[in-house]
């Protein structure tokens, strides 16, 4: 094994060991090699959860309270490699892509070159280095990774694996809505567009509007914070929106111009009679749409599917603005399976980097096993989701 050690020059983080022939070098903050990182980034072999604004921003707002441990490899003093990952405490310590549940995509960001050497080794290598690195009882937690990057294997393959809970769910704009209709139960979806308009008709009309001043963005996430929050709290799930350092990153997003094209957080918004009945924030990156998160209102308008509604009106502006793609995000929806004929299975690396988490992998490996079963059985997940939501209507009237 050849190591490099005289070619590297980089005086951005710690050199903590080396995988082959790669130096591993850890980074508390992505600042440190920002040029770098854009020029990876622009060879467009990862989601926009790792482009840098959204790290640099889920770095000083969801993150500020772990433990930043972004990792690089190079070779030859040439960045090929980063892993945007966070250390977060507790009885063991975790090692998970920066943004957590936040980051509906997660993987490296690797050089084309590194993809194309379909290297094996340097990944296992490479998180043995980061085991000996961190103190404690240490565990990965990587969860929601595509198979593929740019059509190249992903590298974190070469890890054990299972898989994710979650699949990913996308749709090709680039042949017109009425090929993305013709994909399946476009007669229904055509029929519900037009009763939806003659509602929205009678009640003065319908408007698709994305907030581009500071108010009125800011007057948006309140509105998301709202009617997620209420959505979340009536079917009894945990309402991952509502802390401090969630809105602090939405609204950092918002506001934020990014390095690059596209948008961080851009929100459309369906309004009638001026009130808002649905919602939803992408993040575009080149020609590319990715859902972060949406919302619906549910008031006299709901029995006439808003959530549909938007999706519909959505698409048709995404296609006249000539983007390519949409990514309706993780997560089995029967309105994503309904609109996007491109289901993506996700993997989870879930492994112990310390002897002592053995046990603690073991019992969350299984717990996902059972997650997942009940996730693809669908009289199951829609027997949990009405228990759920029944016992959610009982807590509520306490």
């Amino acid at each position: 094994m050849i190591q490099h050690k005289a070619h590297i020059t980089s005086d951005a983080g710690d050199i903590i060991g080396y995988a082959g022939d790669y130096c591993i070098q850890t980074l508390s903050s992505p600042e440190l090699i920002k040029d770098e990182w854009v020029a990876l980034q622009r060879e467009n072999t990862a989601c926009i959860y790792q482009n840098y604004d959204w790290i640099r921003i889920a770095c000083q707002t969801l993150e500020k309270n772990n433990s930043i441990l972004i990792v690089t490899g190079r070779l030859n003093n040439k960045l090929h490699f980063i892993l945007p990952l966070v250390t977060e405490d507790g009885l063991s310590k975790t090692l998970r892509w920066i943004g957590g549940t936040h980051a509906n995509i997660c993987s490296g960001i690797f050089s084309e070159e590194f993809l194309k050497s379909e290297a094996t080794d340097v990944m296992p290598a490479a998180l043995k280095v980061i085991g000996k690195y961190v103190s404690g009882i240490v565990k990965t937690q990587l969860h929601n990774q595509p198979f593929t990057l740019k059509s190249y294997k992903n590298p974190m393959l070469s890890l054990p694996q299972q898989p994710s809970v979650n699949s990913m769910y996308d749709m090709d704009l680039r042949d017109g809505m009425d090929a993305i209709l013709d994909q399946g139960s476009g007669k229904r979806k055509r029929k519900l567009w037009r009763k939806q308009n003659r509602v929205a008709e009678s009640m003065g009309g319908y408007d698709l509007v994305s907030p581009a001043t500071h108010a009125d963005i800011l007057e948006a996430i309140d509105e998301f914070i709202v009617l997620k929050g209420k959505r979340l709290t009536d079917m009894g799930i945990q309402n991952i929106f509502s802390d401090k350092k969630t809105i602090d990153f939405f609204i950092q997003m918002a506001v934020t111009p990014p390095i690059e094209s596209g948008h961080l957080f851009k929100i459309y918004q369906l309004k009638i009679q001026n009130k808002t009945r649905a919602m939803y924030a992408l993040g575009i990156d080149g020609d590319y749409c990715q859902a972060y998160v949406n919302a619906v209102e549910y008031d006299e308008f709901s029995d006439h599917s808003p959530g549909e509604m938007i999706l519909y009106a959505m698409i048709e502006q995404l296609i006249a603005d000539g983007y390519a793609k949409f990514d309706l995000g993780v997560g089995d929806e029967r309105y994503k399976r309904s609109w996007c004929p491109g289901k993506h299975p996700l993997f989870d690396t879930n492994i112990p980097l310390s002897a002592s988490a053995y046990p603690i992998i073991f019992g969350l490996k299984a717990k996902n096993t059972v997650k997942r079963y009940v996730r693809n059985n669908p009289e199951l997940w829609t027997r949990l989701k009405k228990i759920r939501k029944a016992k959610a209507s009982l807590f509520n009237k306490k």
